[in-house]
């Protein structure tokens, strides 16, 4: 009992624990305790993906691992299920065989003793069934050690909320995942790499983890790797972030993959309640995974699917603007002069077109003060401009503007883009879709839709601008020239699945 007289349940034992921990601690480490609701709806979507059928209590199917276990908070529902189902059953035989059910690893021994304890009481009533002359010790379910070693026992479900966080690998370990780590190592993709190594041929991958996985270049290899071995089974996303892991601000998801896939993905949303998105087919290869977070972005997200051509393709490549300002404070200036060029900012782009905001006009010019300034800080050609961050509180996530050649000389013939916009540049003579159109597509509200598919965040980063479907050749060129109440509506049609164009 606590200390104003109520019981502590098994979850909340669990969540003083890791509210114990310093912050420092937590956020090294990468902790945050599962939610019981986001646990039970992961068991949930476990449970369906393996075929237990809904409504009736079933026996675990074989081992139900969580590598990265933590207070034990993912493993509770499975065994309370099975228990409950083996209620009949001699219950000297239940407890024997329940370390071949549920294990439980993590590199914290506290973590792993907290989760035996856990775990432990919740089997203290089917314990009190045995006759005293045949009780054994309680099965230790959970160990210290590392969820991502090798070796282990195949688990027919693999379930996880594993640490988030970047880290520096030794060269060996970092030899070891080089199949699905590209740049920066994220922890949290190892475990699910490893996971689903882990996982019996007809077993179920499910994770509690950000959605930044689907998208992005980083997680390009990891993609790949489950895409071929692993195919995403279902998806939920899960609202309302701030109120179910405090200080953790990303976008964050309830996903399970079963390695013989189906041809189309269910996506649910949470937030007290479920709620049917929509489906999509199934994900593949190593590009974006467009996943819709809303129902009326269903349509849109099968369609892009379907298609082949990206902006890359068609002629296109998106770039960061190289200034970071903070780095470069001693030449930032209010006014023009010698050897300055105008910066232009996130905040200069809105409405479709570039303007100068007034409240960035303190630091408006750079001087040019660096050997290099005129070879990567210049931009002296016309270019498409999108924000790279916007705000919550915007109404859009793509805020593209035409830097036409009129602009450009309008200020100054020169300007210095800053690191929160991204730049685009023809690789080609002749784009199959010509700068001024680009412009007004990205402006469209399809497109918009479109970019939501893709990240649940408010950054929109050059490599997704770079992979953005497009419809083939034809289609693209027959937006040349159109109005923008024509242009809105060709655009949805190309998104529309089945439509005639």
């Amino acid at each position: 009992m606590d200390e104003v007289g109520s019981f502590t349940s098994s979850e909340q034992l669990g969540q003083l624990y890791v509210e114990s921990l310093a912050g420092a601690e937590r956020a090294k480490e990468g902790k945050h305790y599962t939610p019981t609701i986001l646990a039970e709806r992961l068991w949930d979507m476990t449970r369906s993906a393996l075929g237990l059928p809904r409504g009736k209590d079933r026996r675990l199917p074989g081992l139900v691992r969580d590598p990265a276990c933590g207070a034990g908070a993912l493993l509770l529902p499975p065994l309370r299920e099975h228990l409950r189902a083996a209620y009949r059953d001699d219950p000297a035989i239940t407890m024997r065989s329940l370390g071949s059910l549920i294990a439980g690893v993590d590199m914290d021994p506290w973590s792993a003793w907290l989760t035996n304890v856990i775990l432990g009481a919740e089997t203290l009533a089917t314990l009190a069934r045995v006759p005293e002359a045949r009780r054994s010790p309680v099965p230790v379910l959970a160990t210290a050690g590392d969820g991502l070693e090798e070796g282990r026992e195949k688990a027919a479900a693999t379930i996880m909320n594993p640490p988030y966080g970047r880290l520096r690998l030794a060269d060996d370990v970092r030899a070891g995942f080089a199949h699905v780590l590209y740049g920066h190592a994220n922890i949290y993709g190892m475990f699910m790499a490893s996971g689903a190594d882990n996982t019996a041929q007809d077993g179920v991958l499910s994770c509690l983890v950000p959605t930044s996985f689907t998208a992005g270049r980083y997680f390009h290899k990891l993609r790949g790797h489950l895409g071929e071995t692993m195919p995403m089974h279902t998806m939920n996303f899960v609202d309302g972030r701030n109120g179910v892991f405090n200080g953790v601000l990303q976008e964050t998801c309830l996903v399970t993959f079963k390695r013989k896939p189906a041809r189309r993905v269910r996506i649910t949303r949470s937030n007290g309640h479920v709620e049917n998105v929509g489906e999509v087919p199934v994900p593949k290869g190593d590009g974006l995974w467009l996943l819709p977070r809303e129902s009326r972005d269903a349509a849109i997200a099968a369609a892009a699917a379907r298609m082949t051509l990206t902006l890359e393709t068609a002629g296109w490549h998106a770039s960061t603007g190289p200034l970071v300002w903070n780095r470069r404070k001693a030449d930032l200036h209010s006014r023009p002069g010698r050897n300055r060029a105008m910066i232009l900012w996130g905040a200069d782009i809105d409405g479709g077109e570039v303007h100068r905001d007034a409240a960035r006009d303190k630091a408006r010019f750079l001087a040019l003060n660096v050997k290099s300034d005129l070879n990567v800080m210049v931009l002296e050609e016309p270019a498409v401009l999108v924000q790279r961050t916007t705000a919550p509180e915007q109404c859009r996530r793509i805020v593209a503007a035409d830097l036409s050649q009129e602009k450009l000389d309008s200020l100054g013939g020169r300007v210095v883009v800053e690191n929160h916009v991204n730049v685009l540049r023809p690789t080609a003579a002749v784009p199959l879709i010509q700068r001024a159109t680009l412009a007004r597509v990205l402006q469209t509200k399809t497109m918009d839709r479109l970019m939501r598919c893709i990240s649940g965040s408010v950054a929109v980063s050059s490599y997704e601008i770079d992979s953005l479907p497009l419809p083939d050749a034809k289609v693209l060129a027959s937006w040349e020239g159109l109005d923008d109440l024509e242009l809105e509506r060709a655009v949805a049609l190309a998104y529309t699945p089945g439509a005639k164009i």
